[in-house]
């Protein structure tokens, strides 16, 4: 007749399984993470090129970063649209109330954008790795996890004061390299509100008082860290990159914001010895070097 196990011996099988766990684990953790960014990398990596392939078609004239944009003569420029519902309810610029927007609704938008024209692949703007992130107001998940830089012809008003002040040709943008067009973003407001992601330039801001940034550069919306301690970049010449952010302010802000909520979506200045991240967006700030 066969004996049961003792106890010593349950204990030393418990034990194994409890070690292999704790290697097979994290291992498969990384792998996702793995996986994740190489897919995100290819979405931002294909939404540049889109980007980069409108103002090859359109004689250097780029896309706006305004959500469903249309310029004087109604020509609509808008990289993307505003969510589009296929039944009735309030859609408003922050904030969704009754029905909550749908996947569904989230793609119809896209599909409306100049951007959908080169890149026909609504799957393209959510990177897997954005699956934290919800909604202030309804806890649904945006669908979008990119937003273009308001350096980028975000706004197509004339009468605006900060129409001059935005790149609107492909020609005024120099060492196209360098200077990003896409960023992944943290925007918790139902929808990326109007498409483009802010930061705090100098354009905006100025000298800011009460802080000692030359220049008034500082953090605005809240940029994505969905790959450990890093970012996907699209630049305005078609590639991608990560981004492994240095200092612990970039880091901790997300987390923070989110647990504050919508209110603390303004300008914020890293303190001193944490400017490495906000000095390399600045150098990458389309219209500082147009």
């Amino acid at each position: 007749m066969r004996k049961a196990f003792t106890l010593i011996e349950l204990l030393v099988v418990i034990a194994i399984i409890a070690l292999l766990l704790s290697i097979i684990v994290p291992s498969l953790r990384l792998a996702k993470m793995k996986a994740s960014s190489v897919v995100c990398m290819t979405n931002t990596k294909n939404m540049s090129l889109a980007w980069y392939s409108y103002q090859a078609d359109n004689n250097g004239r780029i896309m706006s970063a305004q959500m469903d944009a249309r310029e004087e003569n109604g020509t609509y420029v808008g990289w993307i649209g505003a969510p589009f519902r296929s039944t009735p309810g309030d859609l408003a610029n922050t904030a969704v109330n009754t029905p909550p927007i749908t996947e569904e609704d989230a793609i119809r938008g896209i599909q409306q954008g100049r951007l959908h024209e080169y890149l026909k692949s609504p799957q393209s703007y959510k990177c897997p790795g954005d699956t934290i992130r919800k909604s202030v107001y309804d806890q649904v998940t945006p669908y979008v996890s990119y937003s273009l830089s308001r350096a980028l012809y975000w706004t197509t008003n004339r009468s605006s004061q900060f129409y001059n002040q935005q790149i609107r040709a492909f020609g005024e943008i120099t060492s196209p390299s360098t200077r990003y067009v896409f960023v992944e973003v943290a925007q918790e407001r139902n929808w990326n509100q109007s498409g483009w992601f802010s930061f705090g330039a100098p354009e905006y801001y100025g000298q800011a008082t009460g802080h000692n940034r030359p220049g008034g550069w500082g953090w605005w919306d809240p940029l994505a860290i969905n790959h450990g301690d890093s970012s996907i970049i699209g630049y305005t010449d078609g590639h991608a990159e990560t981004r492994r952010w240095q200092d612990p302010f970039t880091r901790e802000r997300v987390e923070k914001l989110s647990r504050t909520g919508v209110a603390m979506y303004n300008v914020e200045f890293p303190p001193d010895g944490q400017t490495a991240d906000i000095e390399y967006m600045a150098r990458g700030w389309a219209y500082r070097y147009r």
